[in-house]
């Protein structure tokens, strides 16, 4: 859901106005190890946050404390990063359910988009938490609209 709001968001930027080009500028890239519990209780495959479709993901209650950006879907008990790359518990738990240090990398991104029409610019702060857990790369991504700038300041 929140990537089909960011797309689309993207989309009527870039259609309302013809002259209006969006832009992402990088903000920051921090890489923080912080433990991860690979039990069977904080891995599932859920639909929580992601439409209806089944996703494999764990949860992280850890990364509260190192993104700006909540991280956590509606009805989770804490902040998560899902995978796309397998569909199992046991592809993430692999018969050692151990909590382990995991690096994650937080990048934070400002998406402008002007609208020279109305004298301003939409800007948009995109948060994206990156890392790979037992081989197999896990993501998440947020943002947050800001209140409209002065076209000048769309930089």
């Amino acid at each position: 859901m929140k990537l089909i709001i960011l797309l689309t968001s993207l989309i009527l930027s870039t259609t309302t106005q013809a002259q209006s080009l969006m832009e992402m500028i990088d903000l920051s890239e921090q890489v923080f190890t912080i433990p991860v519990d690979l039990s069977t209780t904080k891995v599932k495959v859920t639909t929580l946050g992601y439409g209806g479709v089944p996703t494999l993901k764990v949860l992280i209650p850890e990364l509260a404390a190192i993104t700006i950006l909540d991280h956590r879907n509606e009805g989770e008990e804490a902040p998560c990063m899902a995978t796309f790359e397998a569909f199992t518990v046991e592809d993430v738990v692999q018969g050692d359910p151990a909590t382990i240090n995991s690096d994650i990398t937080v990048t934070r991104k400002k998406m402008v988009t002007p609208i020279a029409s109305q004298q301003i610019c939409k800007v948009q702060l995109v948060e994206t938490i990156t890392t790979n857990i037992r081989g197999l790369n896990f993501i998440h991504s947020e943002s947050q609209i800001l209140p409209d700038r002065h076209i000048d300041d769309c930089k």
